[in-house]
């Protein structure tokens, strides 16, 4: 049987009005759309905030015009921009409410409740906001790395994302990285009849192979051992002078190097980190910070847009669990604990029993 019964929020409610949140969610990507989605078909006034300019994250940014083919119920498979607006959509019919272009800055604890419920106050670059839960999914590779060389053109023809297919129709595209974002991003220019250099600084592409094969069965031309040295416009051309003491021309340039790592923003929240800079959860999604959930890339192994889906879902439930049942997640916390201990205690005394077999032996 299903938890709960769709809640559709009162449409003429002010959101400008109110004076906190039931739930702010982190991160517009697959994880987040998925947590609004639910808590907001709970009846929880919930604000989602972005720190770029449109929502979807991962697949919005890095696949816009790729075909997703792992995601069921799309059996012809699904473009990054495609999902992405599916989903936003969705979210926005249940009210779920926006802020984009607003990076997140600190989680601070208030003094002020809402029904014993301590209320934190999420502060971003732009305002802050009152809530009474949070859920942060805004997913490890934050940041694309940027090249200095090219970035210092200031240039709409250098993207640190795969542009859309009008951007590089015909062109001659200078691709910069060797992992598979890179190698995707080359295909698709050449699938779209654009001319391509991949250039990778290492000895070889680190992509997939049959990426790689698929460059140069498209005419891709892969240059290893290079990088851009120099860049500069010549009659709205990009020049790049490279290290191998080549030169190149191209209408623009996709830099695929990488990401910077969210973890100066998790340190920022004070929570329970784990080695690797991912956040530390509970196995309820909560952090180490009560009333503050971590889901999806920022803290799972598994970097899948479904395993995203059903961490926003599950956080969520989680979420509502608290605010509408202050005393249920604390009774089951207790109850798993006991039921743990249980088991430890268990596995001592059969190791034990072991040992002393031996020593009669």
């Amino acid at each position: 049987m299903a938890d709960f019964k769709v809640t559709e929020l009162d449409p003429n409610l002010d959101f400008d009005k109110i004076t906190y949140w039931d739930v702010v969610i982190i991160g517009a990507g697959p994880a987040g759309l998925a947590a609004s989605l639910t808590t907001a078909h709970r009846g929880l006034t919930t604000l989602v905030i972005e720190a770029k300019d449109l929502p979807g994250g991962q697949p919005q940014f890095l696949y816009a015009d790729k075909k997703i083919v792992d995601i069921p119920g799309f059996p012809d498979g699904i473009t990054g921009d495609d999902l992405s607006e599916r989903t936003f959509r969705q979210a926005v019919a249940a009210l779920v409410q926006f802020r984009f272009e607003e990076e997140l800055v600190e989680i601070e604890d208030t003094d002020q409740t809402e029904k014993e419920d301590l209320l934190r106050r999420v502060v971003t670059s732009k305002s802050s906001y009152l809530c009474r839960k949070v859920i942060v999914a805004v997913g490890l590779l934050h940041y694309p790395r940027k090249l200095p060389v090219l970035d210092q053109l200031d240039s709409k023809r250098v993207h640190y994302r795969i542009p859309r297919i009008n951007d590089y129709h015909d062109e001659h595209v200078m691709v910069v990285g060797g992992g598979d974002s890179a190698l995707d991003a080359a295909v698709m220019v050449l699938q779209r009849n654009g001319r391509v250099d991949l250039l990778v600084r290492g000895e070889a592409p680190s992509g997939k192979a049959d990426s790689v094969g698929r460059i140069r069965e498209l005419g891709g031309n892969i240059r290893t051992s290079t990088e851009v040295a120099t860049a500069e416009f010549d009659q709205d051309k990009i020049v790049a002078g490279l290290s191998t003491g080549d030169s190149l021309v191209c209408d623009l340039a996709i830099v695929q190097i990488g990401f910077l790592s969210a973890r100066d923003t998790f340190e920022r929240l004070g929570i329970k980190l784990n080695a690797d800079g991912s956040i530390a959860i509970d196995p309820y999604f909560e952090t180490s910070r009560r009333g503050i959930f971590a889901v999806g890339d920022v803290h799972g192994d598994i970097k899948l847009i479904t395993v995203a889906w059903a961490e926003g879902i599950q956080a969520a439930i989680y979420a509502f669990k608290e605010i509408t049942s202050p005393y249920w997640l604390n009774e089951k916390r207790l109850r798993d604990y006991k039921i743990a201990m249980i088991g430890q205690k268990m596995s001592e005394a059969a190791a034990m029993h072991s040992t002393d077999g031996a020593k009669r032996k």
